[in-house]
């Protein structure tokens, strides 16, 4: 049997929609008005003590997640997708485009249905640290964290490795970076990813996607089950 070529490209992966994708979508969707209800209605202790903590750390932390918090913004979405433009990966541009945009207008509705206002407005303003441009408007949800989330639930499926899974780490850290720099309470970030999450599950289930799960290559697996003897 002669040895697989492993400095072959690899092959692509398929494309298909899954109904799960769908379940998901309203679970995260679901998600997020739940969220919602508990911020229109209340601040608990927890929450105020999980902003707290988190605003309060060390104005070392301000620089880096200041210019990370800007991949939540409405022009990474037109960012990434000229990038993915740029390495001809034309059904990514429009899967990311498509989510980013979709994960922006529903955190843009969903502000003044519930009303909810920022840090500032619900707090003592001697306990809230505002660090750069002091955020306006309402508070939930989070739309940097709605869009950062978005694109990486979008880009997640197209992505190869064992380290894929720490593009997540992108709309994680935007989403602390709006509480750090007192822009928003913790439910109107976790809204915020939920309404990211759930819009690029939505186009995911319309547009259809690789599987989230590694590629096996089935000349490699059968070469390990046959390998070629060694010569003597």
């Amino acid at each position: 049997m002669s040895e697989p070529d492993r400095t072959a490209p690899p092959r692509p992966r398929v494309t298909k929609r899954y109904a799960s994708d769908a379940w998901i979508a309203a679970v995260a969707l679901g998600l997020a008005m739940v969220a919602s209800v508990f911020r229109a209605t209340t601040l608990t202790d927890f929450e105020r003590d999980v902003f707290e903590a988190i605003n309060h750390l060390s104005d070392v932390l301000s620089t880096p997640v200041q210019a990370i918090m800007l991949l939540g913004t409405f022009v990474a979405i037109p960012v990434v997708t000229i990038v993915a433009i740029i390495f001809r990966r034309y059904r990514l541009a429009s899967v990311l485009v498509a989510s980013g945009c979709l994960a922006y207008a529903l955190a843009k509705v969903a502000k003044p249905i519930v009303d909810a206002g920022r840090p500032l407005a619900v707090l003592p303003n001697a306990d809230v640290i505002v660090r750069g441009v002091m955020a306006h408007g309402l508070g939930y949800p989070s739309g940097h964290s709605a869009v950062s989330a978005a694109l990486a639930v979008a880009l997640l499926p197209y992505l190869r490795g064992k380290y894929r899974w720490l593009v997540l780490l992108v709309p994680a850290i935007v989403g602390f970076g709006r509480i750090y720099v007192g822009a928003h309470l913790p439910l109107d970030v976790i809204g915020g990813w939920s309404i990211g999450a759930g819009s690029a599950f939505i186009v995911h289930f319309i547009a259809g996607r690789p599987p989230f799960t590694r590629d096996v290559d089935p000349a490699r697996v059968e070469a390990e089950r046959d390998p070629v003897p060694a010569s003597a």
